[in-house]
């Protein structure tokens, strides 16, 4: 059986209404075959966009998160998502497998980025392997052009007639 990530997101409610949402969800993936590994609270966080709930579609801007770690058959996963959607406490339910979740993060380049980006490694391979094309040149060249005719031009002053 895989591992799946199974993230929860509920409206926002009351403590014990939000204990019974839980329990729900999670009995409702043991009755299907799912194991529970673990489960943990990702705490109230600000969702990024409007969602409304599903009974009164009450628009909410921010809830709890939960997330379960859950061995369960491929085809379980889709039967647990199809009733859990249908349940009205929560906003969006949604399963992400273990072969999705990238196995090492990337390394901190946060010393790059703080440098000036004319020193920056990146910048460097960008300016070195631009290559401009045709009308991008010919637009730099005009601006060029432009502003070297915009310089007042010095004459010689010729000597004063006698």
């Amino acid at each position: 059986m895989p591992l799946y990530e199974v993230t929860m997101i509920p409206k926002s409610m009351a403590k014990p209404d939000l204990v019974n949402a839980i329990k729900r969800v999670a009995v409702t993936m043991l009755d299907k075959g799912a194991v529970i590994d673990s489960m943990e609270s990702l705490g109230h966080r600000d969702l990024p966009f409007r969602r409304n709930s599903k009974l009164l579609k009450e628009p909410n801007y921010s809830t709890n998160m939960f997330l379960f770690n859950t061995y369960m058959p491929i085809k379980t996963m889709h039967d647990v998502i199809e009733v859990l959607k249908n349940d009205k406490d929560l906003l969006r339910i949604f399963a992400v497998s273990e072969h999705d979740i990238p196995k090492q993060p990337e390394q901190c380049t946060l010393h790059e980025f703080l440098k000036p980006p004319a020193y920056r490694k990146t910048v460097q391979e960008l300016r070195e392997n631009q290559r401009l094309g045709h009308f991008p040149r010919m637009r730099l060249f005009k601006r060029v052009e432009r502003e070297w005719k915009a310089i007042p031009k010095s004459y010689p002053i010729p000597p004063p007639r006698k």
